[in-house]
């Protein structure tokens, strides 16, 4: 048996790309696969994934896990060796000499979200953003295969590794079979819009208060899920929800990933703010989007590469133009034809069977490890 290890020192124990997607559907398909990951309950899972934990350190620390993980690593000396955040890319020169296929899963268009980043002074973002961006070609380069999103990523990483796989973060649809919503949640006649993710400027999190205070208390009520981005942004927001907005913006906190259908299917409407900025430029599909669009809810959109055609393709919501009068716009016309958001929900549902869910595209990654444990470069 082909031994696995995907690794990441960023992500949590129930990442739903790395364990609930990657990892169970390579463990059911044969391999046997081991998640190490801070936070992780060591054992083993139904569907056959070994969890390992590691040190739960913070972003100015995480290097000192380096030296126990690589010797972890010789312990263990898997056939394969997948890395899920870009720090881990310095352990491919340490251990290329005793694994033989170390695999690169890029997430992000890593240096764009790296000149966004709150904690990198602003002047030196644009140094920080070339310099993570040599880096991350030149030690990918070392590995055996790549694992992105979107085709533009690859972009980023010229021509090598030759192994690469185009894999969309799509959700799976069997987790929002039959969920039962939250009642509490339900039971308000408003219009229910909901955001779970990352609460950031650049998510939009700034711009849905200031839609929420343009509209007025009875209309609708924002369930808004997550966690901060930065200490600034969550101290804006309780302060603004302690001013008045709070009888129309409920925190959730961090939604489980296992219990985020029941909240979304709570509300009306999944609402993707997402404000212009070079990393959002480019076409992107969000997968908070998708898991809305799987539920049945409406969609409310900014208008940015990816998502906006989607939306108007699938007639499943609306596409506005950024900015807050844009999305104030849209939520009044959602408002407007509230009898008409059912309908949308179900031609969203129907899209995400048809092209957008995980049981679409989890036979590419078997594919691209059967390769990869075969030692081919191409399909």
């Amino acid at each position: 048996m082909i031994r696995v290890v995907h690794l990441s020192v960023v992500h949590k124990p129930d990442d739903p790309r790395i364990y609930e997607r990657e990892c169970r559907t390579l463990a059911q398909n044969g391999y046997e696969v081991m998640f190490m990951v801070p936070g992780a309950e060591p054992g083993r899972d139904a569907a056959g994934v070994i969890l390992r934990p590691l040190p739960q350190r913070g972003r100015s620390t995480r290097f000192l896990s380096s030296v126990e993980i690589t010797k972890a690593l010789r312990e263990l000396r898997p056939d394969v060796l997948h890395v899920h955040d870009p720090e881990l890319l310095t352990l491919f020169p340490a251990v290329k000499a005793f694994i033989p296929r170390l695999v690169y899963d890029m997430h992000e268009y890593l240096p764009e979200a790296v000149a966004g980043k709150y904690y990198i002074p602003e002047k030196a973002r644009p140094l920080a953003a070339q310099a993570t961006a040599t880096a991350q070609k030149r030690l990918a380069a070392l590995g055996r295969g790549v694992v992105v999103v979107t085709d533009e990523q690859l972009k980023a990483l010229g021509s090598t590794p030759k192994l690469r796989l185009v894999l969309p973060n799509y959700p799976r649809l069997e987790r929002f079979a039959g969920a039962e919503p939250l009642p509490d949640l339900a039971a308000d006649p408003r219009l229910k819009l909901v955001y779970v993710g990352s609460l950031s400027r650049g998510r939009g999190c700034a711009l849905m208060l200031d839609v929420m205070e343009q509209l007025a208390a009875d209309e609708a009520v924002l369930f808004l899920g997550g966690t901060f981005a930065s200490p600034d942004m969550e101290e804006e927001t309780r302060r603004r929800l302690a001013a008045g907005l709070d009888d129309r913006v409920k925190l959730l906190g961090r939604v489980p990933p296992a219990e985020l259908p029941r909240y979304l299917a709570a509300a009306d409407v999944v609402w993707i703010p997402s404000v212009p900025t070079v990393q959002y430029a480019y076409p992107t599909i969000p997968t908070k989007l998708l898991e809305g669009m799987a539920m049945g809810l409406a969609a409310l959109v900014t208008n940015l590469p990816g998502r906006g055609e989607l939306v108007r393709l699938e007639e499943c919501g609306l596409a506005v133009e950024p900015g807050v009068e844009g999305h104030v716009r849209g939520v009044r016309r959602l408002l407007a034809s509230r009898e008409a958001l059912p309908q949308m929900g179900v031609r969203g549902r129907r899209a995400v069977e048809r092209r957008f869910c995980w049981e679409v595209v989890a036979g590419d990654l078997v594919d691209f490890y059967d390769r990869l444990t075969r030692g081919e470069s191409s399909p």
